[in-house]
């Protein structure tokens, strides 16, 4: 995209409706911050070059406040261009945000997507061009190869989810048997590398979340879903369903002591709003908060190693003591 045309693109958009009216310095300063050092003098030639072949672009030589806008019978419709803070986020969410938009969507993007690519590519290097460089998405796991999910899967899914129809598929559980289900699509959850279909499953009313990976065919079906009374995606996922080894509706109070900083960044980011902490030793934290009782807090905790002692319950406490002693028989073999 030439530099000359879009630096136009973007004066002739901020120019005001009559009586409204813009000064060059001020339009100088608008393309300053787009990327474009450009003189006052270079802003009136262009302007007075383009008055000439665009009807109703004028200026008033008003010798206190001279500036340009359109008069009001003019007919400006919106100039297809953006700025660089515009062009930039299309550019992160085509970097990082990609993965969670429905194939029409992307598709409808795209232009999008390259048009801001030339803009920062264009326009004179105020850090645009460089910002992916700088920016970086870090799980707090160990990251994993995204699975990959069949493009027509992907598309079934979200039409369905967009109409509100059923889907019938064949699915690979785990154990590596195929399987047919008719489905009730009611939401998506992306963790991590993996994205997760949270459905109703034939005539059944109890939601279950399947890995879109793990589907082989999908179809459309003409048949409407039928959701479960009062569903909500956040309620189902606020209630321990979607955690591993879940243990739906049963919560634990757990107390556990953290040591040489290892559960610091809990007095930041706690693990409940009713979260209490204190420091019983020093270089010791000791956290007691209402939690769900899953495999995912196991993991959770068994990932600071020797770092955090389990306290209470009791039973967790104990399933961390075999735990311990498993290890060490591993160990020393």
């Amino acid at each position: 995209m030439s530099k000359i045309f879009l630096r136009q693109l973007i004066m002739l958009q901020n120019i005001p409706r009559f009586p409204k009216k813009l000064p060059t310095s001020t339009l100088r300063h608008i393309l300053k911050g787009n990327g474009f050092e450009v003189t006052q003098r270079t802003i009136q030639r262009d302007l007075k070059s383009l008055s000439g072949v665009l009807p109703g672009l004028r200026v008033d030589e008003d010798k206190d406040i001279p500036g340009w806008s359109w008069s009001k019978e003019t007919l400006v419709q919106d100039l297809p261009t953006m700025d660089g803070n515009m062009a930039l986020t299309f550019q992160m969410v085509d970097h990082f945000l990609k993965n969670i938009f429905p194939p029409s969507v992307l598709n409808q993007l795209k232009p999008y997507f390259d048009s801001s690519k030339n803009i920062l590519d264009a326009v004179d290097d105020h850090g645009y061009t460089h910002w992916q460089e700088k920016v970086r998405i870090l799980p707090r796991t160990q990251a994993l190869i995204p699975a990959d999910i069949g493009e027509d899967v992907i598309t079934v899914i979200y039409e369905a989810l967009f109409k509100g129809r059923q889907v019938r598929g064949r699915y690979t559980t785990r154990s590596g048997d195929e399987v047919g289900y008719d489905l009730h699509p009611l939401g998506l959850i992306f963790r991590e590398s993996v994205v997760y279909l949270v459905a109703t499953i034939w005539n059944y009313r109890d939601p279950r979340h399947l890995a879109l990976h793990r589907f082989k065919h999908c179809e459309l079906l003409d048949e409407k879903l039928v959701s479960p009374e009062g569903f909500n995606l956040d309620d189902y996922i606020a209630s321990g369903s979607f955690e591993y080894g879940e243990k739906e509706d049963e919560t634990i109070k757990l107390k556990a002591l953290f040591f040489d900083g290892a559960g610091h960044h809990l007095l930041e980011t706690p693990l409940s709003e009713d979260q209490i902490t204190s420091e019983p030793e020093d270089g010791e934290l000791l956290v007691e908060a209402t939690i769900n009782d899953s495999a995912q807090i196991r993991w959770w905790l068994l990932g600071f190693g020797d770092g955090v002692e389990v306290l209470e319950p009791g039973d967790l406490r104990e399933e961390f003591k075999e735990i311990s002693e498993s290890l060490l028989e591993i160990y020393q073999r």
